[in-house]
This record gives structure tokens, C-alpha cells and sequence, in this order.
């Protein structure tokens, strides 16, 4: 499997504990649960990881996610790090 996958988002969503980002058009075996990828509040750089997905979002540039583990339809994205090509 892999641990990284490059897309538009087409969602954000923050909670309590996390906020979410859904990536458009994955293929479903590059694609985790729901097609999820949680950024942890605890992560060490998450405003500054939050930000740049909404960046991405905003100028509709490609966003690239890397997880901790594999992704895989059976579980939820944990993020790394992320990117963007300008």
C-alpha cells in the first residue's frame, strides 16, 4: 500500500479534537474510511497543517497528504505531513 496521495479538497471539517480533510476523486483503494484524513489537535503543527489545507482549498490547488500508517479503506487517515506545489 502507500502512505501518501495527492488531490483536491473538496471538504474541511473541524471538531473538538480534529479537524478532517477530504480529498475529490481517490481512487477507493487510495481512499481511507469515509475518506477521512484526520489532523490530530495534538499534532505539533497543526495550525499550521489546518492552514495549508485551506489554502489548498481556497486557491484549488493540489494537496498532498501523507499518513502515519498505510492508507487503507478499513481505517481513517492519520496525517503526517501535507504540501502543496504552488
Amino acid at each position: 500500500m502507500n502512505n501518501r496521495v495527492t488531490g483536491k479538497v473538496n471538504r474541511i471539517w473541524v471538531g473538538v479534537t480534529s479537524a478532517a480533510v477530504f480529498l475529490s476523486d481517490l481512487p477507493r483503494n487510495s481512499a481511507p474510511a469515509r475518506g477521512l484524513f484526520n489532523i490530530p489537535k495534538s499534532h505539533q503543527n497543526f495550525n499550521a497543517l489546518y492552514s495549508l489545507a485551506l489554502s489548498a482549498a481556497i486557491n484549488r490547488k493540489d494537496l498532498t497528504i501523507q499518513t502515519t500508517e498505510d492508507i487503507t479503506p478499513k481505517r481513517i487517515g492519520t496525517v503526517s505531513d501535507l504540501w502543496v506545489e504552488w
